[in-house]
């Protein structure tokens, strides 16, 4: 366990509210998911989505398309978002 991606987590709250969202649902989501269920900007779904799995913590399923990529969270996103949860 990385205390440093703990620690990355707990200090955004939108990192740890999307990879909950990722987790909540047992199909692949969107950032356009996250964008409605969440109630933030493109953006911001996207890039959050992005410094997830740079850390390992969700999938991208389909990485050669350029729009529409699906996410699913890994077993170390939900390691990590237990921990968060504690």
């Amino acid at each position: 366990m990385e205390w440093g991606i703990i620690a990355w987590l707990k200090r955004g709250s939108r990192r740890k509210s999307v990879l909950e969202f990722v987790f909540k649902y047992n199909h692949p989501v969107s950032a356009n998911d996250v964008k409605k269920e969440l109630k933030i900007a493109m953006s911001q779904a996207s890039i959050t989505l992005k410094e997830l799995k740079e850390k390992n913590l969700i999938d991208c399923l389909n990485t050669q398309d350029k729009i529409g990529k699906l996410y699913r969270i890994t077993k170390k996103g939900r390691e990590y978002l237990e921990n968060v949860k504690k």
